[in-house]
């Protein structure tokens, strides 16, 4: 059977690589090679959400999905400017979409560890105007700006670099930076075809095919507690926990209570780390359907736009304590919840109202003196053991009435 995975696999992302975004192909025609002229082949951000809905997604990042050929003597280097964003970063990953290290260095390079070439500035090490870098994925990493292109020992098969940002200025990505690919062939400089959802629709049926788009153990209850396994091309800055629920026929909501991290306020970028003041980088609160291949709650909203099932940490309402109040109810109860003085509102699925549903709470890069983040918490452990060590921050979930919600009745 595993036999059987890894060949949908390799013809699943054989697609990706050679057709780029708004092709289609099926696991019995041939294959083109791959496109040389191209770079970005996928976005899966907010824009993209209905058509690409995979791995637990937050829908406060963008990701911009390239994938290579891994051959000997193949180096990818991509120039280009600092975006206005909260978060960025590049990482490589393997043909099972999951990080690696090669030779003792990690697949991922997070914002603040990125060197801006010389003369400009990295607005998250220092304040000010971004400026320019220079990034290289090569089989033998090290030093600065550098990712690997495989894990040790792996010298020809797929890969994928991914550029992703959390919360981008204004709503919309980058002018996307520069590839340029040296390999046998010469050097090449690679030509953007970033689009919607052509191809990653396709492999997101893989990737529900194989079984690749929930965590490995997602929690069995609605007590929260941290699992194990991250889904595809997980973003190891981001650390969560998980909880489960089945939405009740009798119109109860869920809600789930529990004191904010502080993140830096807005879109843009800040030095990191932070001085005082200052507990996570991000973090969010999201439902997502406990089906492969993972996706997150999508609605149809009565303005003809799509309500996702994340709320990031500018759109969580805190009170005077800085604890949050989420109701993830029905899109019918909408306004019913945001009546409530300080209720977040976040919604059940309309399309699967009986399907269970997973609650994520996010935390990513927290500062260094912040002992209550998710990364503090051990993997696969209790709920107890979470609670405990989150204190304030652990977040307390509860079916309700929302007239107990709305009178103060509601246990916490």
């Amino acid at each position: 059977m595993r036999d059987v995975v890894n060949a949908v696999l390799s013809v699943g992302v054989t697609v990706v690589a050679a057709t780029g975004i708004g092709a289609t192909a099926s696991a019995g025609e041939p294959v083109a090679q791959p496109d040389s002229s191209c770079a970005w082949n996928a976005e899966v951000s907010p824009r993209t959400i209905e058509q690409v809905n995979v791995a637990l997604p937050d829908t406060g990042a963008w990701y911009w999905i390239m994938p290579y050929q891994v051959r000997p003597g193949t180096t990818i280097t991509v120039t280009g400017r600092f975006p206005q964003a909260r978060y960025m970063s590049f990482n490589t990953y393997d043909a099972r979409f999951s990080s690696f290290t090669a030779g003792g260095v990690a697949s991922a390079l997070p914002d603040y560890r990125i060197e801006a070439d010389p003369g400009t500035n990295n607005p998250w090490q220092h304040p000010g105007e971004g400026g320019a870098y220079t990034v290289t994925v090569a089989a033998t990493a090290g030093g600065p700006n550098t990712l690997p292109l495989a894990p040790d020992g792996v010298r020809s098969g797929n890969g994928y670099l991914i550029l992703r940002e959390y919360l981008p200025a204004g709503g919309a990505g980058p002018v996307l930076p520069e590839v340029r690919i040296s390999d046998e062939s010469g050097t090449r400089t690679l030509g953007s075809c970033v689009g919607g959802g052509g191809v990653l629709g396709a492999v997101s049926q893989v990737l529900g095919d194989a079984g690749i788009g929930l965590p490995g153990k997602l929690s069995g209850g609605q007590e929260f507690r941290r699992v194990s396994g991250a889904g595809a091309f997980p973003n190891v800055d981001n650390a969560y926990l998980s909880a489960t629920f089945t939405p009740p026929a009798d119109g109860r909501v869920m809600v789930v209570r529990g004191r904010a991290p502080k993140a830096p306020a807005g879109t843009e970028p800040t030095v990191w780390p932070p001085g005082s003041g200052t507990d996570v980088r991000y973090f969010s609160f999201c439902t997502n359907l406990a089906m492969l291949p993972g996706p997150v709650v999508v609605n149809p909203a009565a303005d003809g736009s799509a309500d996702n099932g994340c709320r990031t940490d500018e759109q969580t309402a805190l009170d005077a304590a800085g604890d949050y109040t989420f109701v993830v109810g029905t899109e019918a109860q909408r306004a019913e919840i945001e009546a409530v003085p300080g209720a977040t509102f976040v919604p059940m699925s309309v399309a699967h109202p009986a399907t269970p549903e997973v609650m994520l709470v996010r935390n990513m890069l927290p500062a260094g003196e912040f002992p209550y983040a998710v990364q503090q918490v051990p993997v696969d452990g209790t709920a107890e053991q979470a609670a405990g060590i989150m204190g304030p921050y652990y977040p307390h979930a509860t079916l309700c009435a929302i007239a107990a919600v709305r009178d103060g009745s509601c246990p916490a």
